[in-house]
């Protein structure tokens, strides 16, 4: 009930029906001149919906840690015993004990990047050129998620990107692209 995106999305909706069904006419062409502006207005309701902002305590320094999650807008499929679509996750992690962290992480299969060798990550963010991030795997070498490198510049570069591309090594599967959606992002959230 509090969804204010909700009347303008109705809105919109109607806005379209009229210009379909009645083009060449007044009504028609005034529903049609409202479009653009009722879509800017249900992009604004939206923006940052998709990130999911979790807290909680560590149970060591009884202070809270904080995560800023969104989820892959396109998927990619391996081959087995990893296939069926899958997305991947780009996490943005403050904690007390283990710092502030970039985390990509995928549902199922192996990123090549260990925690003894580390890897590198090409990042795009919106229209900027591909930039290559170090990345290492996580400290009990499992195979799903990498940390990213360069918090600080990579959390500014991302506020100000409406979409983040993330592109790494799987195991036999080549270097893959994930493409997050981050507008919206509110790294005070993460205070």
């Amino acid at each position: 009930m509090n969804d204010t995106s909700r009347f303008a999305e109705a809105r919109l909706l109607t806005a379209k029906e009229l210009a379909a069904s009645f083009a060449g006419t007044t009504e028609g062409s005034e529903a049609s001149k409202l479009i653009p502006e009722l879509e800017e207005s249900v992009r604004k309701a939206n923006l940052g919906k998709q990130w999911v902002y979790r807290s909680s305590d560590d149970p060591m320094t009884s202070k809270a840690w904080v995560t800023a999650e969104v989820t892959s807008s396109n998927t990619h499929e391996f081959d087995r015993p990893y296939s069926r679509p899958q997305h991947a996750t780009l996490t943005v992690r403050k904690h007390p004990q283990h710092g502030s962290d970039v985390i990509m992480s995928i549902e199922r299969g192996q990123l090549l990047c260990r925690s003894y060798s580390g890897c590198k990550v090409l990042v795009r963010f919106g229209d900027e050129e591909p930039r290559t991030y170090e990345a290492a795997g996580p400290s009990d070498n499992s195979t799903t998620l990498l940390f990213i490198r360069g918090y600080a510049d990579f959390v500014r570069r991302m506020k100000d990107a409406d979409i983040v591309r993330i592109q790494a090594e799987v195991y036999q599967e080549g270097s893959p692209a994930w493409e997050f959606e981050t507008s919206g992002f509110d790294p005070s959230k993460l205070k």
